[in-house]
């Protein structure tokens, strides 16, 4: 009843605004409205260009409602599209996926190291007219995930070189140790090694060298691939 309310309310805005507003549609395009009965205090109309069906696509879109939700100080937004007729369960999961991920990336700001900084209001998003059921909580949750990782992964970018140590690595390992193990060099087993080109590089270090090789296994499943990334100088004077 709700979503149908919805629908109908953005079709008859959809024809009046393309009339008297300069809104082509196009992907993060975006203009204000005000709509009587909804129960919400304004409502932002989002341009998502022609059919986006990937996570890249859905960026500009992503980041027009981030953009809305802290200009408006929101507490609370919930995303509908205004027509989700035609899409099939996959993209419609699909659809729920990369708007979540790219929202929750969007929404991310790193306050540790400013003096001060403006907490969100923003308590909750919500997506509505994508459907329900234990698929989309798995997505859902997949979303989350990622997202998680790549926060998690800027965290560690912004780190200051003497706070970055490699105690830092051993405490991610241990927390995540039933996928995660971690091997990590001291200097003399450095030396021992013979890695003269390390050991020429991170001598200038005010902190004790050491090299370290994180191993990440999948919890389940037999491993097809073997992937190796090799970062220089990571916790060193970035």
């Amino acid at each position: 009843m709700i979503l149908s309310k919805i629908d109908s309310k953005l079709n008859g805005l959809l024809a009046e605004v393309s009339f008297e507003e300069d809104f082509s549609g196009k992907i993060g395009q975006s203009i204000v409205l005000r709509i009587k009965g909804l129960g919400s205090k304004r409502a932002v109309l989002i341009g998502l260009g022609q059919s986006p069906s990937t996570t890249v696509l859905f960026k500009g879109f992503n980041e027009a409602v981030v953009v809305a939700a802290k200009s408006a100080q929101a507490s609370n937004v919930a995303i509908v599209l205004a027509s989700s007729e035609g899409l099939s369960s996959e993209s419609k999961l699909s659809t729920t996926f990369a708007i979540s991920y790219g929202v929750v990336l969007g929404l991310f700001e790193d306050h540790r190291y400013r003096l001060e900084s403006k907490k969100s209001t923003l308590r909750s998003i919500g997506i509505i007219g994508l459907g329900t059921g234990p698929e989309l909580e798995k997505k859902l949750k997949y979303a989350e995930d990622v997202s998680s990782g790549i926060i998690f992964g800027r965290e560690l970018v912004n780190f200051p070189a003497n706070v970055l140590t490699p105690e830092e690595a051993s405490k991610v390992t241990s927390t995540y140790n039933d996928v995660f193990t971690a091997k990590i060099l001291d200097v003399e087993q450095c030396k021992e090694l013979k890695m003269v080109s390390y050991m020429g590089v991170v001598v200038a270090s005010t902190n004790p060298p050491h090299f370290i090789h994180i191993c990440y296994k999948p919890p389940s499943g037999p491993v097809n691939v073997k992937l190796a990334l090799v970062g220089k100088g990571l916790t060193f004077d970035r």
